[in-house]
C-alpha cells in the first residue's frame, strides 16, 4: 500500500471556495515590492541614492568571492536533501534545490509548482512518490525546525559578543524559550497522527479542485492507510539520518550568516558580529511567514531594521549590504534556476526523442 492510493478517503469534504492562489501571490509580491521601494529607505533613514553609493564598493573579486561563499551554501545544504531522500546525489540535490526556488520565487502558487517540477525530476530519476513525499516533508521539518532553533544560539552568542546592551539577559532568555517552545509544537503536531490526516485532507480538498478544473471526475489521492504507512516510514528514515539531516543545515545556516556578514562588511556597514547574529535571527523567522514570495519586502525591512540598531554603523552601507545579501541568496536563485530548469528539459526531450 503506497501513499497514493485512492480507496478509503481521508477527509474528503466538500470544496469552499476560496481566492485565487495566483492572485495571493501576485498581491503579496506587490506588496513586497513596494515596501522594499518606500520603507527600506525610511528605516535606514537614507535615500536611495546613498544606498546606490554604497552598493559601489565592493569590487569586482569580491563580488566573486560572495558568489562563491552563496554556493558552497547551496551545497552544504545538499547534505539535507541527500539525507532525505537516499540515493540523490550532491548534484541533483543542487539541481532541485536552485530550480524549486526559481520557480517557487516567480509563479503564482509559487511553492506547490516548486515542489510539483522536483516530484517530476525525482521521478524521472528513479525515486517513486511515496520517497519523494518523506523528502518533501522531512526537508522543511527540518528548515522550520533549524529556523526556530536559530534565535537559541544567536542569542546565547549576542550575550557574548555584544555590542553590551542590545539584547537584556531577560530578553534573551524570554527569546530562546519562546524558540525552544515553538520548536517542541511543531516536533509534536508532526508526530502526531491526527496532525497528518488533517494535511492529508487539506491535499484532497485541493486535488479535488484541480480535478475539477481539469473536468475530471473528482477523487481522494490520499488514504488513511497509506498515510499511516508513509508516516511511519518517514520516522524509520528521521530516526536513521538524523545526523546529516542536522549537520546540513546547521552548516547552511552558519554560511548564510557568514554571507550577510561578507556583504555587510564589503559595503563598508560596520556592524558588530553580535548585530549580524540578531539579525540573521530575524531574518530566519521572517522567511518562514507566507505572505510575500521568498519573504520579499519583510527580510529586507526586518534586516535593515535590526542591523541600524548597531551604533556607529554606516545606514547606507546596512541597506546596501542588505540589498545585496537579498540579491545573492533571492535573487540569483531566479535566472541560475531558470537556466538550469532549460538545460535539464532540453535533455529530458533529447532523450525522448532519441527514444521515439
Amino acid at each position: 500500500m503506497t501513499l497514493l492510493d485512492v480507496d478509503a478517503p481521508v477527509g474528503a469534504a466538500s470544496v469552499r471556495p476560496r481566492r485565487p492562489r495566483g492572485l495571493h501571490h501576485l498581491l503579496g509580491a506587490v506588496a513586497g515590492g513596494t515596501a522594499l521601494w518606500l520603507l527600506v529607505p525610511a528605516v535606514a533613514g537614507v535615500p536611495w541614492a546613498a544606498i546606490a553609493q554604497a552598493a559601489r564598493a565592493p569590487s569586482w573579486p569580491v563580488l566573486v568571492g560572495l558568489g562563491l561563499v552563496w554556493l558552497v551554501g547551496l551545497l552544504a545544504h545538499t547534505t539535507t536533501l541527500g539525507a532525505a531522500l537516499p540515493g540523490l546525489g550532491r548534484r541533483r540535490a543542487l539541481l532541485l534545490s536552485l530550480t524549486g526556488s526559481a520557480v517557487s520565487n516567480v509563479l503564482p502558487a509559487g511553492g506547490a509548482a516548486g515542489i510539483a517540477l522536483n516530484y517530476r525530476m525525482a521521478r524521472a530519476w528513479g525515486h517513486d512518490g511515496a520517497a519523494f513525499a518523506t523528502y518533501t516533508v522531512l526537508t522543511n521539518l527540518w528548515d522550520v525546525l533549524t529556523k526556530l532553533a536559530f534565535p537559541v544560539v544567536a542569542l546565547a552568542a549576542v550575550q557574548v559578543l555584544g555590542p553590551p546592551g542590545l539584547v537584556g539577559p531577560g530578553r534573551a532568555l524570554l527569546g530562546g524559550a519562546t524558540s525552544v517552545a515553538a520548536t517542541a509544537v511543531v516536533v509534536v503536531l508532526m508526530a502526531w497522527p491526527g496532525g497528518l490526516t488533517r494535511v492529508a485532507a487539506v491535499v484532497n480538498r485541493a486535488a479535488s479542485r484541480v480535478q475539477r478544473a481539469a473536468g475530471r471526475l473528482p477523487h481522494p489521492v490520499l488514504t488513511h492507510e497509506g498515510v499511516a504507512t508513509w508516516r511511519n516510514e518517514t520516522r524509520v528514515l528521521a530516526a536513521r539520518r538524523w545526523r546529516p539531516l542536522t549537520a546540513g543545515m546547521v552548516l547552511y545556516s552558519a554560511l548564510l550568516v557568514l554571507l550577510l556578514g561578507l556583504c555587510l562588511w564589503s559595503t563598508g556597514a560596520s556592524v558588530p558580529l553580535g548585530v549580524v547574529l540578531l539579525a540573521s535571527c530575524v531574518e530566519r523567522l521572517a522567511t518562514l511567514l507566507p505572505v510575500t514570495p521568498g519573504g520579499l519586502g519583510l527580510v529586507e525591512l526586518g534586516l535593515v531594521g535590526v542591523l541600524t540598531l548597531a551604533p556607529g554603523g554606516s545606514a547606507a552601507g546596512i541597506a546596501s549590504g542588505v540589498l545585496l545579501y537579498r540579491a545573492l541568496t533571492f535573487g540569483l536563485e531566479i535566472p541560475v534556476g531558470g537556466a538550469l530548469l532549460a538545460w535539464w528539459e532540453l535533455r529530458v526531450r533529447g532523450r525522448t526523442g532519441a527514444a521515439r
